[in-house]
């Protein structure tokens, strides 16, 4: 799911889920859930009003973690889009949202092209001749 960041009045960060993923991904009985950031794993509280209209998450450890990747941001304002994924054991993997081509070490970074598999008739020694550098 897609998630944005979110600043409060206090200079913190957290995550913006939304009311419709809250409800698609998170179980009302549940107290607290737990956010891998890359190699660190907390736990973060859902407090009462994650259920009343505000689906937000904030913890000081996820604050400095966000104020990280934001500030790795080239043009460095407005809300961050991470992708929350949940996992198997009830965690939610964070990560900010990336073009997944872009991912991948030696990934395809070009518009892909089209080759034209028509036979290409063979050139004659005046065509290499205006072709040659020496």
């Amino acid at each position: 799911m897609l998630v944005k960041t979110y600043r409060d009045g206090l200079a913190r960060t957290g995550l913006h889920i939304g009311e419709a993923n809250a409800r698609l991904y998170f179980s009302r009985r549940a107290t607290s859930i737990e956010l891998r950031l890359d190699d660190l794993h907390i736990q973060c509280a859902l407090g009462p009003d994650f259920w009343r209209g505000r689906p937000e998450i904030h913890d000081a450890r996820l604050s400095v973690w966000l104020n990280f990747k934001l500030g790795r941001r080239t043009d460095g304002r407005g809300p961050l889009l991470l992708s929350l994924i949940p996992t198997e054991s009830g965690a939610f993997i964070l990560r900010p949202e990336t073009d997944a081509r872009l991912e991948a070490f030696g990934a395809e970074v070009t518009k892909p092209r089209h080759a034209d598999s028509r036979p290409v008739p063979p050139a004659s020694e005046a065509d290499l001749e205006q072709l040659s550098v020496a």
